[in-house]
Order: C-alpha cells, then sequence, then structure tokens
C-alpha cells in the first residue's frame, strides 16, 4: 500500500532549482521506502525565471487553483512534511522574500485542522518557539535526514519499507 506525503515548503519567488532541489531529494529518500512524495509545484507554472504572482495560467496558475490543489494534496497525503528555512536575502534573480513562506504556514494549518500528522523542518529559531507552530507539527526538526527517518518509520511499516515490530 503506497503512502503519501505532502512537501509544503517556500515557492513562492523561488528559482525552478531552490523549490524544486530539496524536494526532488526528499522524494527520492522516501521513494526507496515505498513513499511517494507529493510536490505542490507538478503542475504549476513558473514565470520567468522564478515563481512570481500573477501567473498567465488560468488553469493552475490561478490563486484559486493553487490554493486548491493544494489543499487537496494536504487531505489526500498521509502526511505533511514542511519546510520553513529562516528567512534570507535573495539569491540574484529571485524575487524579495525577506519573510517566511505564509502557503506554508497554511499547509501546516490545515494538516493540523485535518488531523494529519506533520513534521516541521526549520532552522530558524522563531519558528522553533511560536507557540502555535510548533504545536502545530508532532516533530519539529532541523534536517532533511531526520525528518526522512521520522517519514520512513511512521509510514514505511504501512508500505513493508521500514520495521513494522
Amino acid at each position: 500500500m503506497e503512502q503519501f506525503v505532502y512537501l509544503a515548503g517556500p515557492v513562492l519567488g523561488m528559482t525552478e532549482k531552490a523549490a524544486n532541489d530539496w524536494r526532488q531529494d526528499v522524494a527520492e529518500r522516501l521513494a526507496q521506502h515505498g513513499i511517494v512524495g507529493i510536490s505542490p509545484l507538478r503542475c504549476e507554472p513558473i514565470h520567468g525565471q522564478t515563481y512570481q504572482p500573477g501567473y498567465p495560467d488560468d488553469r493552475f496558475g490561478t490563486a484559486r487553483a493553487i490554493m486548491h490543489k493544494n489543499l487537496l494534496d494536504v487531505q489526500k497525503c498521509d502526511m505533511t512534511l514542511a519546510y520553513l528555512p529562516r528567512p534570507r536575502e535573495p539569491l540574484p534573480g529571485e524575487f524579495d522574500l525577506p519573510h517566511h513562506s505564509w502557503g506554508t504556514m497554511a499547509e501546516l494549518s490545515w494538516a493540523k485542522a485535518l488531523g494529519k500528522p506533520a513534521v516541521l523542518v526549520t532552522d530558524d529559531p522563531k519558528i522553533r518557539a511560536h507557540p502555535v507552530l510548533n504545536a502545530s507539527a508532532g516533530w519539529v526538526l532541523d534536517n532533511f535526514t531526520d525528518a526522512c527517518d521520522v517519514l520512513i518509520g511512521i509510514l514505511g511499516g504501512y508500505t513493508g519499507g521500514s520495521r513494522n515490530v
């Protein structure tokens, strides 16, 4: 039986590489244990060099389309991995993002409201200390290796990809 993990994290203003590299790495690690990583970017169009607001694609690029697709993914997945890195200065060509990913925060809240377990990965002490964000996740970790270990440990027993007893 396949298990699914929604890979929530920064998109808006990110280059395709920055938005996808960590998701691809996590998805490959999970796939070795029969767990499927679901990316919110699977049908979102990139506009120029970065994911920007005001996409010209009415099928997948509007705010409503993105929100409803992502909500569906959180509902359908067994768990959510939410990545909230500390804000940083943008790289050349990136949209100015001196704040956290608000969409990821919404997705983490959806997971909690839907009773879906979540793993939060962050290097930001402010996120770790925030009572609502911290309590929204069953695990608050600082790296993807530990996050994958948790996801595989929890879901792998259902897929046969991990020790069950």
